[in-house]
């Protein structure tokens, strides 16, 4: 079963609207790029998953399923391996970055906040949520320069830097005239202990992300694809209708995450070209355009959100980027035939 959008626009060229899945009964195809010699590739996306024991199983087929698939350029999980009620002891966390070592091609992760900061929470142990996040920060980024997985591929990492060099876990690299860049960034469940820290990550983040659309500008870049596992919009629809039907406050920047709305906004606009956001979070795959202009409330039209599956759904999304074509990006589920229920 493979249901397929695209996303993306440059300016000056057609749009019109394919019907697609069940899922996305429409999907708006906005043109863009012209004709490229560069050929197109493809990668895995993933996240949220396996969480409990009972789902590792279907963990490993989905690993089987992904590998099968060898033309794939990387495997990109964007964060919360376990579940956020489950210990986060050393052991399983160290299990969990063994399990993901059986990916044949590079595996590339972002945190997620089941990985570090609900680890303070008493069902999971009670830990020092900084003290986790160091861990997992020393087990998935031994070498912040090179990806783990079945091969390496060289990244560039935050960690490079003078101003925020504890951030290893941000990466960023370049594939067919594509900048890809993953941001650390987590919904919090709660507030945090330490909020100059939680203002400290988005600063970093802000400035790893406006640093990959520098880097897309000077490279006159075809797009943006930036992953995090922070979800900024739970709800999304057309705002008039949300605002003055269902629930005003539905559509409004999650608590922490004001400062990313704007960001994206401000550089999907000046960047005009096709920007996508990979999120976990909330563990509905879907394709959508959420970003409106903070000004005029009109909806960003270059800018795509993708979600990936997520517990208990143990699926992958596959990742294709065409220069050739004027929408560049394109997304098809791929569900692991042995983890369909019956």
């Amino acid at each position: 079963m493979d249901n397929m959008t695209s996303s993306g626009p440059r300016p000056r060229s057609r749009s019109w609207t394919r019907l697609v899945g069940i899922f996305l009964p429409a999907v708006l195809l906005v043109g863009a790029c012209g004709s490229t010699e560069e050929s197109s590739f493809e990668f895995a996306l993933m996240g949220d998953n396996p969480y409990g024991e009972s789902n590792v199983p279907k963990f490993e087929a989905l690993i089987e399923h992904v590998n099968s698939r060898r033309d794939l350029e990387w495997v990109l999980h964007l964060g919360d391996t376990k579940g956020g009620n489950e210990p986060c002891t050393d052991e399983l966390l160290r299990s969990r970055f063994e399990l993901f070592q059986r990916f044949e091609a590079p595996f590339i992760f972002t945190p997620g906040d089941n990985d570090w900061f609900d680890c303070a929470d008493d069902p999971t142990g009670g830990f020092d949520e900084y003290e986790r996040l160091a861990f997992v920060r020393q087990l998935f980024f031994p070498d912040p320069q090179h990806t783990t997985g079945g091969r390496a591929m060289p990244v560039e990492s935050q960690g490079s830097s003078a101003a925020f060099g504890e951030f290893a876990e941000n990466l960023r690299w370049i594939r067919g005239e594509v900048v890809f860049s993953t941001v650390h960034l987590v919904g919090l469940p709660r507030p945090s202990r330490n909020p100059a820290t939680a203002e400290r990550r988005m600063d970093a983040a802000l400035a790893w992300i406006a640093r990959a659309f520098e880097i897309a500008q000077e490279r006159d870049a075809r797009g943006v694809f930036l992953a995090t596992q922070a979800d900024p919009w739970f709800v999304s629809g057309l705002p008039a209708v949300m605002n003055m039907m269902f629930c005003p406050q539905c559509l409004a920047p999650r608590p922490g995450l004001e400062r990313l709305y704007t960001a994206l906004a401000e550089h999907a606009v000046s960047f005009g070209r096709p920007v996508v956001l990979a999120v976990g979070d909330t563990h509905v795959f879907r394709v959508d355009k959420p970003l409106h202009s903070v000004e005029t409330g009109l909806l960003i039209e270059n800018f795509t959100r993708v979600e990936t599956f997520g517990s208990p759904d143990v699926h992958w999304v596959r990742v294709t980027v065409d220069p050739s074509t004027p929408w560049l990006f394109e997304f098809h589920q791929e569900l692991v035939e042995a983890n369909v229920r019956k």
